[in-house]
């Protein structure tokens, strides 16, 4: 894995009232594809579409055990302090979302696009959202899931993420919920 110089950033226009921070520099991948790392907004269409794929991908899973009751409300403009964007040869294949909680922050809204995966692109997200978090002054990350998400929580036991309890705005006794926690 060939990678440049990535310490630097530079603003980029996205073509929309958001704005974007890039990376200087890119990284290979395995397969000789060009990864960069983007941070931009909640209203980015580009993590716009990634996350409306989530929903339909991820939605049906979900669909009977929510028949009594509603899902917490997702993220807003409002409490989202960055998004990740992975972009592979300049198009999107990955997003993950930093939002911030009255008492900690989070990640959310994690999702790699289908033909995106098996390339690393989740650890590389949720590595960045860490480093985010960090540059904030975070000493821990939290996240949620849910447990028919078998993939995702997969993902954040191989990264060294820990059980924790169920924590607010999720409801402990709905049996969907699983949260983790992460000392940065």
């Amino acid at each position: 894995m060939t990678s440049t110089d990535t310490a630097a950033t530079e603003t980029v226009p996205t073509g929309t009232a958001t704005s974007e921070t890039a990376t200087a520099g890119s990284t290979t991948l395995r397969d000789g594809r060009l990864l960069t790392l983007a941070r931009t907004g909640w209203d980015d269409p580009r993590a716009v579409a990634l996350r409306a794929a989530m929903d339909a991908e991820i939605a049906p899973r979900y669909a009977a055990l929510r028949a009594a009751a509603p899902p917490p409300a997702p993220p807003s403009a409002d409490d989202v302090e960055t998004v990740v964007l992975a972009l592979v040869d300049g198009e999107p294949a990955a997003t993950g979302t930093l939002r911030r909680l009255p008492d900690r922050l989070e990640v959310k809204r994690l999702f790699i696009d289908p033909d995106h995966r098996r390339a690393g692109l989740a650890s590389r997200v949720l590595t960045a959202l860490e480093e985010e978090a960090r540059d904030r002054g975070a000493a821990e990350l939290f996240l949620q899931t849910g447990n028919r998400q078998p993939e995702a929580i997969a993902l954040y036991e191989r990264t060294r993420w820990q059980h924790t309890d169920v924590y607010a705005p999720y409801d402990p006794t709905d049996g969907i919920s699983v949260c983790f926690w992460k000392e940065l």
